[in-house]
């Protein structure tokens, strides 16, 4: 079959894109599968050429135009015309500063905050919001099940095409790829079926067989009000020193920022939940294949870390296992997350995930201002109001300095708890660059100044990385 005829044909969706879907069925008021991205263009925006660029990439990559469906037990991507993606235009030019932050806020929190429809609406929402005559804002919103974190340089590399295309005169393209999303789902399916994953399946059956005992936290701060699908967003910013030196320090043992700081995070894991054994989830590409680098659509996988604590165990060593653990994980990636839970049936808490229940993620290199044609392009993501783990730490930039963003369940971990572990986790990272060869039962973690910011500490302004737009599940608009 060309790619003319699928464009236009439901196909069988992949294993992770069954599981999201079978989440935000059960928890239809959650957008805690919600991707939303913001991005600023600088210069001036043709904006018809801009949506009708923006319908192009829908057109090109399926994923984004589909809404699913339950057939014969088996759930289906149906894909609409690109004319049917939803792209809303504001024009707020000629507002003061502060009517056009307020604004700008309201539209990309709410935006942020609205679940998806995924049986009724295409898994793709976007609104192109004139700032001024030189600025241009684009809230886009995509369902998890169709967009992973490699998605978002294919789209925004794709939507710039498109768009120079458009406004030198050309017609958009819109042919799809020789290899589309549904060769990659029906791949994994007879990869399944055929025994092709036994090799990997066998693997993490070992590594899983004991699996950490569920996260205990805190509940002195817990809110017993929240949804259980609620989330808080909190940021710390770290001090620019001690990046340098955790920087030196992976580099000297041969590994990466990320193999050193899972390792401390691990250990701090340990110290506050005061559990000998700890699990920690952390998100893989699962793009080994050449075909699917330039796809956008959900290839991503979850990976589990176990973590058995050695009071004798130096941080150097437990750096060295790290990596070799994460190494051999990286090898083994390509099972999904899920067929390990339905083969395993591992113990399960009541809306908590299985095997491990905190994620971490290193996003170790900073996103430049790409040039858009001959316009400036930056992006950032937006707060949801929802989450999907009890807690994520995520390592990534924010305004050229490398920060955590710290995401919680305040029905399960309220913000101040986890504000607290994270400090613990700088002290301890500060220690082990300065006392690497010391037991892990004995590293003391070090003062480290981290800058705080709470998602409910709104500020109205369009400046910078649109810290305005955080959806709060405490006010969020009914569907």
């Amino acid at each position: 079959m060309n790619s003319s005829s699928r464009s236009s044909a439901a196909w069988i969706a992949s294993l992770g894109q069954e599981r999201h879907f079978a989440y935000q069925q059960r928890f239809p008021d959650s957008a805690a599968f919600n991707v939303p991205i913001a991005a600023t263009f600088t210069g001036p925006v043709d904006h018809t050429a801009l949506e009708a660029a923006l319908r192009a990439v829908a057109a090109r990559h399926e994923p984004l135009r589909c809404s699913f469906v339950q057939e014969r037990g088996l759930l289906r991507g149906v894909p609409h015309p690109a004319e049917s993606v939803p792209v809303t235009q504001h024009d707020l030019r000629g507002s003061t500063e502060l009517e056009l932050g307020v604004e700008l806020a309201r539209i990309g929190s709410t935006e942020a905050a609205r679940p998806f429809d995924l049986a009724a609406e295409p898994a793709m929402r976007a609104h192109v919001v004139r700032l001024r005559e030189d600025e241009t804002a684009l809230v886009l919103n995509v369902h998890h099940t169709s967009f992973d974190g490699w998605s978002s340089p294919v789209f925004f590399r794709d939507l710039s095409d498109r768009y120079q295309e458009l406004t030198e005169g050309r017609a958009a393209g819109t042919a799809q790829f020789e290899d589309v999303f549904a060769d990659f789902a029906m791949q994994q399916r007879r990869r399944l079926t055929a025994g092709g994953f036994d090799g990997e399946i066998a693997y993490w059956r070992d590594r899983l067989a004991e699996p950490a005992p569920p996260a205990q936290w805190p509940s002195d701060d817990r809110d017993k009000d929240a949804p259980w699908w609620a989330g808080d967003m909190a940021w710390a910013t770290i001090p620019e020193e001690l990046v340098e030196a955790l920087r030196r320090a992976a580099a000297a043992e041969r590994t990466t920022l990320f193999g050193w700081t899972l390792a401390v995070y691990k250990v701090a894991l340990h110290r506050f939940l005061d559990a000998r054994s700890v699990a920690v989830g952390s998100p893989y590409a699962a793009r080994t294949d050449q075909r699917w680098h330039d796809l956008v659509g959900f290839f991503a996988n979850t990976l589990v870390f176990g973590y058995e604590f050695d009071p004798d165990e130096t941080l150097r060593d437990l750096v060295r296992r790290t990596h070799a653990q994460a190494m051999s994980g990286h090898r083994h990636q390509n099972v999904p997350y899920g067929v390990l839970v339905d083969r395993f049936q591992p113990p399960v808490q009541e809306g908590r995930t299985p095997y491990f229940q905190t994620m971490f993620i290193v996003q170790n290199t900073p996103l430049p201002d790409a040039r858009f044609g001959p316009l400036r392009l930056r992006t950032t993501k937006i707060v949801t109001g929802s989450a999907r783990y009890d807690l994520t730490c995520c390592l990534g930039w924010r305004r050229g300095r490398l920060a955590l963003e710290l995401e919680t369940r305040p029905a399960l971990l309220g913000q101040e708890t986890a504000l607290r572990f994270a400090d613990l986790f700088f002290g301890l990272l500060a220690a082990s660059v300065a006392e690497a060869d010391t037991r892990v039962g004995a590293l003391t973690p070090l003062p480290v100044r981290l800058g705080i910011r709470r998602g409910r500490e709104r500020t109205d302004s369009v400046d910078g990385l649109f810290e305005g737009l955080v959806g709060d599940w405490r006010t969020k608009e009914p569907r």
